[in-house]
């Protein structure tokens, strides 16, 4: 199995990442598997700013929003180093045919702002299926000796795959989400709006055009540009009803939303804690449904 170990001292550069998805892809090994990678960002830390634009998208800065995207904050600030690693020229799949699939965010103890941390992603497990196979990135936040954060970010890839059927621990969220009933009254209705795309791409280092660009969505077959997936996250935990202190968040990412359409948020209450869905308005399926614990 390869093995990869790299160390970021800054915040990994957008733009040499961006060049290093059109370099050819080494291509799947069914005997190696995904490679032993371990990215380290050095000195990481949530900024005032960075906050900020999370209360932005959330559209209020009280005190119960504040603690749920403190939840969501490590998740959106250093999703680039997992960019950094879907996109490394030893990364044996094309970052093009990854599709983010769920998120499970953990917080384990207090997490504070411009304190300087580790950050550290790893490849940890995988699942071949019929048509794809699934990969979690397993990444965890340490200020000091503490590990105060962490999260496991299912990946899909489509295609065929030879090898195992599974490797490593399958601790993400579950593949199957809750079911919330569409025709229950709605806690919440917004527009999702289509400022601030470059702004949240240099947030989460997800510069994918699909993101920015309305031409370039419509020649990919889609009806327009969509929200990052973190930006509809953090909007969806400011328009939820007051919930305990959250230490735990599980996402299923179902559809894109586009930029300026108007969406409807549901929310219930279940045995595992608060369950939410949002829809683009005139979608039968949810485009991002949610567990709050």
């Amino acid at each position: 199995m390869t093995t990869h170990h790299e160390t970021y001292t800054a915040p990994p550069f957008g733009p040499a990442l961006m060049l290093n998805a059109f370099a050819p892809s080494r291509g799947w090994n069914p005997t190696d598997g995904f490679p032993d990678f371990s990215f380290i960002w050095r000195g990481y830390q949530i900024s005032p700013a960075a906050l900020a634009t999370l209360q932005r998208a959330a559209g209020r800065d009280d005190a119960a929003t504040a603690d749920r995207l403190m939840l969501l904050a490590p998740h959106v600030t250093g999703f680039r180093l997992t960019m950094a690693l879907l996109m490394c020229r030893d990364w044996p799949l094309p970052i093009w045919r990854a599709l983010q699939l769920r998120n499970r965010l953990i917080r384990r103890g207090e997490i504070r702002i411009a304190f300087p941390s580790n950050l550290i992603v790893r490849a940890t497990g995988w699942r071949v299926h019929d048509r794809g196979i699934e990969l979690d990135i397993h990444a965890h936040l340490l200020q000091g000796d503490d590990c105060v954060w962490e999260s496991i970010t299912t990946f899909y890839y489509r295609g065929r795959f030879d090898g195992p059927a599974s490797h490593g621990a399958d601790d993400g969220a579950p593949m199957t989400s809750p079911a919330i009933d569409p025709e229950l009254e709605p806690v919440a209705h917004w527009i999702a709006e289509g400022g601030d795309r470059l702004r949240w791409a240099r947030l989460t280092g997800d510069y994918n055009p699909l993101h920015l660009l309305d031409v370039y969505a419509r020649r990919t077959g889609f009806a327009a540009a969509s929200a990052h997936p973190q930006r509809i996250a953090a909007e969806c935990l400011g328009h939820l009803t007051k919930t305990s202190a959250p230490n735990q968040l599980d996402l299923w990412l179902k559809g894109p939303v586009y930029y300026n359409r108007a969406v409807t948020l549901r929310q219930t209450h279940s045995a595992e804690g608060e369950d939410f869905a949002l829809w683009v308005d005139g979608d039968e399926r949810a485009a991002m449904v949610g567990v709050i614990r």
